[in-house]
């Protein structure tokens, strides 16, 4: 297989311009970069072409459902986000989920105006290991399709039903509609965040942006609102731990099946 040397070369062009949030949204696809995001979008059949080095070559090239290109390490550094490419980056179809596969099941998670690309992979992550059912990004969060939040991800957002765009008004009447309860993680909240797992139906949990969290007229349009309690001191936590402890309340401790007391893994 020949390999391809030339940032210049239209398909790298091509693929380089995926960098860029709008030839995202008109193409209708994204760069994954890594073995586990791309791996991950693989086994979605996403995958239209993959760009990979000598090293990584012999665990894709006799793959016949999507084109193979070895590329040297000037190729794969235009198109991988990371500063060390870790050998493979793929275009990527973006999934698309209608509205009813979000808002099913027994907990939606809803981000308002998430800003920071690590975060809301973290929020990815964890939603994919706590078993949320849907993730909701209103409008204003970043790109969930952002080569950093790929990467950051580890390949989870192929496997979560997700809805962009949405205003905070579009979710309280989609939640009303569908028969969700409405409830915000506040640090301010008038009920601890344990209470999650005995609630009753469907929730739609609702966490603020970093800087703002929930707004005082959001708070006053909710079902609830849940603090975490902390130790003296301390008036916050960062969104995506504060989420992970709350969908763990909400989801693990209480779904059978799901060991709670095993040791979980940190590695990526």
């Amino acid at each position: 297989m020949p390999e391809l040397t030339s940032r210049r070369n239209p398909r790298v062009r091509r693929a380089a311009a995926l960098q860029r949030r709008r030839t995202r949204d008109a193409q209708g696809r994204h760069l994954a970069d890594g073995p586990h995001a791309v791996d991950a979008a693989l086994e979605a059949g996403l995958v239209e072409e993959l760009f990979v080095s000598d090293l990584a070559s012999a665990g894709f090239h006799q793959r016949t459902d999507v084109r193979v290109t070895t590329a040297d390490s000037g190729v794969l550094e235009a198109l991988a986000d990371a500063v060390h490419p870790q050998g493979v980056v793929a275009v990527v179809r973006t999934p698309v989920w209608d509205e009813a596969e979000v808002w099913s099941g027994r907990t939606v998670l809803v981000a308002d105006a998430l800003a920071d690309p690590g975060n809301l992979g973290t929020i990815v992550r964890a939603s994919a290991a706590m078993g949320v059912d849907g993730l909701v990004l209103t409008t204003g969060s970043v790109d969930p399709f952002a080569p950093k939040v790929i990467r950051a991800t580890a390949g989870a957002i192929y496997g979560l039903p997700l809805m962009t765009g949405a205003t905070m008004e579009d979710v309280l009447a989609i939640g009303a509609s569908r028969g969700f309860r409405m409830i915000g993680l506040d640090a301010r909240g008038s009920t601890p965040v344990t209470a999650l797992g005995a609630a009753e139906g469907p929730i739609a949990l609702i966490a603020g942006s970093e800087a703002h969290g929930l707004s005082a007229v959001i708070r006053t349009r909710l079902d609830d609102t849940v603090a975490i309690p902390m130790v003296a001191g301390i008036e916050s936590l960062n969104v995506a731990i504060a989420i992970g402890i709350a969908l763990y309340e909400r989801n693990v401790r209480v779904l059978p099946g799901v060991p709670v007391d095993g040791a979980a893994s940190g590695g990526d």
